[in-house]
């Protein structure tokens, strides 16, 4: 059987290259890029240390290619002239025009139609759009969707390292799997141990140990165990970076909680246990009421500290919600974890993001249908809606 070549327009995104080659299962990549460095360059160079290191499932070749991002004919002849040099046609090529921008998209299209060569595009929801050419035709063929688990086997720190561009790895904390108690857990209990402050991590398997004990932890193994349960291989708790910049400092800046691969895409999760401004201002309310009793004056002071905590917690949580939306790229999911409701504005701010909020006393019923859209309603599930429309109705 003829060797299949597979060729690709690079850009930021890297699963698109992932999931159309795990699809086409080509013995060679061929990636052009533009002369763009964050856009095209450097995530090509990346996607090729990606395929081909040593512990890839899928070993290949990958060779890379400059092309104008600019120039039409630029474009044509550079896909031309590998075809050319590796004797490619119909019967052992096939390309992705997902990639790069419009006009790349376009001449990739026209340079198909004009040597023959089938092609394809693939949607954000896994769909495949194939073309086949046939005379001076594009012909559509039917179109298909990806299995979601296709790349479920990868490691999602090379994703991750794949993915990042300002920021580089500097600490993979922990790898998180079942252990046989883990395993043997009934999941109808993990709501109940989790509001008795159970510890997690004995029903947990780790690679090293956690170095020093934070506040928040406990939500993070708790976390991860729901997620686990959920039929998520493996996750990796507590990465750290620091920003790829040469002469830096050093110090890092930021922690991903916990990354796993799911479904095809990379998914980030957020998980912050602690009180928010309102709760706070209400147990100190609380106190002086029980000691000397609110006054007007008192009153008012309370009010104006608690607006002023909540628009100081306000920005961070906005550019933390929007720091980790960017890590994960245009095919990636990010879930928040809350103890408590987030305000208002930051809800309609990760709304607008595609973040997915959740709080912590309904943490596996509310992580189920992410990780399993297409599965029926559970019965806690259905309760809830239920309870929601009779108090909207009351």
């Amino acid at each position: 059987m003829e060797q299949l070549t597979l060729l690709s327009l690079a850009s930021r995104q890297i699963w698109p290259q992932v999931l159309s080659v795990f699809n086409v299962l080509p013995s060679r990549l061929i990636l052009f890029h533009s002369a763009e460095e964050a856009e095209s360059k450097r995530p090509a160079e990346r996607l090729k240390a990606f395929f081909e290191a040593p512990d890839s499932p899928h070993p290949m070749s990958v060779e890379l290619r400059s092309i104008p991002h600019d120039r039409f004919g630029g474009i044509v002849d550079g896909m031309a002239g590998a075809a050319e040099e590796h004797g490619l046609d119909e019967s052992n090529c096939r390309v992705n025009i997902t990639g790069g921008n419009k006009l790349m998209a376009i001449a990739a299209s026209e340079w198909c139609r004009l040597a023959g060569i089938p092609f394809f595009y693939l949607e954000r929801d896994l769909r495949v759009f194939p073309f086949v050419p046939q005379g001076t035709d594009l012909l559509p063929q039917p179109d298909f969707k990806l299995n979601p688990h296709l790349a479920k086997d990868l490691d999602p720190l090379a994703l991750l390292r794949c993915q990042l561009d300002a920021a580089e790895i500097t600490s993979p904390g922990q790898r998180l799997e079942l252990n046989e108690r883990g395993q043997a857990a009934p999941e109808n209990q993990f709501q109940i141990l989790l509001k008795k402050g159970f510890d997690f991590r004995t029903y947990l398997s780790m690679d090293v140990q956690e170095p020093d004990s934070r506040a928040g932890d406990g939500l993070e193994y708790a976390t991860a165990f729901a997620l686990l349960k959920l039929g998520v291989p493996f996750v990796q708790r507590s990465v750290r970076l620091i920003p790829r910049a040469q002469g830096g400092s050093g110090r890092e800046e930021g922690e991903l909680d916990l990354v796993f691969n799911w479904a095809g895409k990379l998914w980030l999760v957020d998980c912050k246990d602690r009180k928010d401004a309102g709760s706070r201002m209400d147990k100190l309310r609380t106190l002086i009421i029980g000691q000397i009793g609110l006054t007007p004056q008192i009153e008012e002071h309370l009010e104006k500290l608690s607006s002023e905590l909540r628009e100081r917690d306000l920005k961070p949580l906005k550019e933390d919600l929007l720091a980790i939306s960017e890590v994960a790229g245009l095919l990636g999911r990010v879930i928040c974890v809350r103890r408590e409701q987030l305000p208002s504005q930051a809800v309609e701010f990760a709304r607008s993001r595609g973040l997915a909020v959740i709080l912590k006393d309904y943490l596996l019923r509310d992580l189920r249908p992410l990780l399993h859209p297409d599965s029926p309603a559970s019965s806690d599930q259905l309760r809830a809606l239920l309870t929601a429309r009779t108090r909207a109705t009351t």
